[in-house]
């Protein structure tokens, strides 16, 4: 087999045996297009790769100057498009057999502070279609802690409006169900009326755009930006700090770890885990007055 059609074989066990979202077997892709570029500049094929091909690729990125996360990225997609190779029978050798991944330090993104995120959810809005449609969003996102690509994939019969929860399908197409507040019902039962309105003939999809088309992931960042700055924000409001915002917040106001990894979809406490650094103080708080001799 050629090195593309390898590659599309290894993307289609990504996508259909594995379940991953659209955004990361393309992510796994693009790596992986490089690097299969890169072995035939040097007359070599996924097949007859060796340990120092692969190594030499790493360093080539990492002249290049790509940051530490992404050189994680590459290692990581390279080991295990070389994995599945030997899985399925396509060779025996794998070149990064017992080759350790390149350490990165993991940043969070800073949370934004309960004020700030006030700020951004009572932000005065028109009643323009967009106005409406940003404000639910925002709303639900903040009070679910979902993930952007969870939100702009809602369909509307994944929302249960009477029982104030919707059904999030994550990861690996795994499910779980959160709940939401009032004040995103109402944000949520303002914007479906605007929809209806404007689009009674729609697609299959809760979030729109002002043309009627499924809003994007990048549309959403790019509305989010513009509020943030009406705001008067001045950190970086991505929409990760979002839910990394309703995270911290929840575990500051006494969430479980346990609970939050479910709001999350974390499919590992581990993970959870990350957001307790900026929980320190409620930790020692909680502390002091639970334990006989703190």
């Amino acid at each position: 087999m050629t090195p593309d059609a390898l590659l599309n074989e290894f993307v289609r066990h990504l996508r259909v045996e594995r379940g991953l979202s659209q955004n990361t077997w393309q992510t796994y892709r693009y790596h992986l297009t490089g690097y299969l570029y890169f072995l035939t500049m040097r007359g070599r094929t996924p097949l007859s790769a060796t340990r120092d091909d692969v190594l030499s690729y790493r360093e080539h990125k990492k002249n290049k100057g790509v940051k530490s996360a992404s050189l994680f990225g590459i290692a990581f997609a390279i080991r295990q498009f070389h994995r599945f190779l030997v899985a399925n029978g396509h060779t025996t050798a794998d070149p990064t057999a017992g080759m350790r991944l390149p350490k990165f330090k993991q940043r969070l993104p800073q949370p934004l502070s309960v004020n700030d995120m006030e700020k951004l959810l009572t932000l005065p809005t028109g009643n323009k279609f967009h106005h409406i449609r940003n404000q639910a969003m925002l709303e639900l996102m903040y009070a679910t802690g979902m993930r952007v690509s969870e939100l702009v994939n809602l369909k509307p019969e994944q929302v249960n409006m009477d029982e104030c929860m919707v059904r999030i399908t994550g990861k690996g197409n795994k499910e779980r169900i959160v709940p939401f507040g009032q004040k995103a019902k109402d944000a949520l039962i303002r914007y479906i009326e605007a929809k209806n309105k404007r689009f009674p003939i729609a697609q299959d999809s809760l979030f729109l755009n002002s043309l009627g088309q499924v809003l994007t992931r990048g549309g959403f960042w790019w509305q989010l930006k513009r509020m943030a700055r009406q705001a008067g924000i001045t950190t970086a409001v991505r929409p990760h700090v979002i839910r990394h915002s309703a995270a911290t917040h929840l575990l500051s106001g006494g969430a479980d770890l346990r609970i939050l990894q479910e709001i999350l979809g974390h499919s590992s406490i581990t993970t959870t885990q990350r957001y307790t650094h900026v929980t320190a103080e409620l930790l020692k708080t909680t502390c002091n007055k639970s334990h006989p001799r703190f």
